[in-house]
């Protein structure tokens, strides 16, 4: 169960660490252009989407309770306070979480899985077990993000990492 989406998983880890490798920690904070996301909030929302994840998986948060509140899904990025964490802080806990959750999922129940999830801005898709969630989790949800990430790169004048 879910080998597509572990070797997809795999895949946006290694394309964010590619993506976040020359980034200084001045970049981190800046946003690609007015109402963007900085990398500093793209790696902190992907880094406790992990604890989400594993939660589906049974397992508990590990990310910092204060990174729930400042990377949640209609969080503020502009409003992300200083001092942030540092980008080595943010992939570490990004590759832990990826780590945790690979792990896990061989022994994911199919009936958990199967339920009816309770995620509330994912409520009017077609998303609508802790399945689907977790898939979405491992894989668009991660791309949508690594996008906006290229976007802080190319803005900055660096170029394509593939």
């Amino acid at each position: 169960m879910f080998e597509t989406q572990q070797e997809l998983y795999e895949f946006q880890l290694n394309y964010i660490k590619l993506l976040a490798a020359d980034f200084d920690e001045a970049d981190m904070a800046v946003a690609p252009y007015p109402g963007g996301n900085p990398p500093v909030w793209i790696l902190g929302h992907l880094a406790i989407c992990t604890d989400f994840a594993a939660g589906l998986l049974g397992q508990k948060p590990e990310c910092p309770r204060e990174w729930h509140k400042h990377f949640a899904p209609g969080s503020n990025p502009a409003e992300v306070p200083q001092p942030h964490p540092t980008k080595a802080e943010l992939l570490t806990a990004l590759e832990k979480g990826h780590r945790r959750v690979a792990a896990a999922l061989p022994e994911a129940s199919a009936e958990a899985l199967a339920q009816p999830h309770s995620v509330a801005i994912l409520s009017r898709t077609n998303l609508k077990t802790n399945g689907h969630v977790l898939g979405h989790l491992m894989s668009t949800h991660a791309a949508f993000h690594v996008a906006q990430l290229s976007a802080c790169r190319r803005v900055k004048g660096k170029p394509p990492v593939v």
